[in-house]
């Protein structure tokens, strides 16, 4: 069986239209290559500056290629899961969560890339195909007024999508400005379209509790990261006070932080990030889990590896889809060239295509 032979790394600098989430968006690129020359690539994405530096992509990239790189050379490429557990076991004292999670996500991805590249198969057949077509809906956070942004939501719904996402984060606007925004949204895509809204964890309980009262006249479909991730106890006492479902898992770490959101049932639907929750191998265990406590589950962003998750999985809603104008969607466009039917989608669907491993290509201006 073929070894790791080379662990290659690459920081990709990438606009941001989101002032609120920083002055820019920094990718981490990881390729394993093994000694038959296959290789497989995963990546960290969103690496945020928000203080305008661009460093901690680079703290990102020590921890893989320093840190984790030397540990994993020579290992049989397909044994991911003892790998997986190898980083995180000898990791715990500085992980669990944030940067060595996400460095093994990155690996993690890689390594099931290169599994299907080395199998001739898409990753969702890998995992247990479940259909090819997948559903989306619309993250719409682009920073307009209310008026503007009801306007990019309704062009999502002319192109065929059937539920759209918009933000009310603190950070970024006033709930009163956030509750124009639900308003003009709602008004233009009429009641048959699903809305979902965002607050990145930015309310405090007695906040989120006073306006999201106000908000249940809207038929909001979702409430995402009402509260900040670790307050499970504002998880709780919010989903008792209110009728609109919550959201939330995308800061959330392994399984064991989303057993505690599920044995307390304070949330209706789990968010697992792929990067941020350790890659495919942990992923997967979410999702399992969440299956067998009746939650479903809607991946966060990362819309090329999340669509393999929703082809493969009875328990999974759709993937969150970013067009190529929407902010969080242009570093995307800009590294990768493949797989179109995936990063382009029709009539508010996408497809998985049968390109082995997650089927991406990187741009020509970022391969390494």
């Amino acid at each position: 069986m073929a070894k790791i032979k080379e662990i290659r790394t690459k920081v990709v600098d990438s606009e941001l239209g989101i002032p609120d989430f920083g002055t820019g968006s920094d990718y981490l690129l990881v390729k394993v290559i093994d000694d038959d020359g296959n290789f497989g690539i995963g990546y960290i994405p969103e690496i945020f500056k928000i203080t305008g530096d661009p460093s901690l992509a680079r703290v990102f990239e020590h921890m893989v290629s320093s840190v984790f790189a030397p540990m994993i050379k020579n290992k049989d490429a397909e044994y991911i899961e003892e790998i997986w557990e190898n980083l995180f076991r000898a990791s715990t004292r500085w992980g669990r969560r944030g940067i060595a999670l996400a460095s093994i996500g990155a690996i993690d991805m890689a390594l099931w890339d290169l599994l299907g590249k080395t199998a001739g198969k898409p990753v969702y057949r890998l995992i247990g195909g479940y259909r090819k077509e997948v559903p989306t809906y619309a993250n719409t956070a682009h920073d307009l007024p209310p008026a503007q942004l009801a306007k990019k939501a309704k062009e999502y719904v002319e192109k065929g999508f059937s539920a759209v996402k918009i933000r009310g984060s603190l950070t970024a606007v006033s709930s009163e400005v956030a509750t124009e925004r639900i308003k003009a949204v709602r008004e233009a895509i009429g009641p048959d379209i699903k809305l979902l809204v965002d607050l990145n964890g930015t309310y405090k309980l007695d906040q989120a509790i006073r306006t999201l009262k106000k908000w249940e006249k809207y038929d909001l479909f979702w409430i995402e990261e009402p509260v900040h991730p670790d307050s499970l106890e504002s998880f709780r006492r919010l989903k008792r006070a209110i009728s609109i479902p919550i959201a939330t898992g995308e800061q959330h770490g392994t399984m064991e932080d989303f057993k505690l959101l599920l044995d307390s049932e304070a949330v209706d639907i789990v968010q697992p990030d792929v990067a941020y929750v350790g890659g495919v191998t942990e992923w997967l265990n979410v999702c399992a889990m969440a299956k067998a406590y009746g939650v479903p589950v809607s991946p966060h962003l990362n819309q090329i590896i999340s669509a393999h998750f929703v082809a493969s999985r009875y328990n999974t809603m759709w993937i969150e889809y970013t067009a190529s104008d929407n902010p969080l969607g242009k570093a995307q466009f800009a590294i990768f060239s493949e797989p179109k039917s995936i990063m382009n989608a029709k009539n508010g669907k996408v497809t998985v295509s049968e390109e082995p491993g997650f089927g991406y290509k990187l741009t020509s201006n970022v391969d390494f």
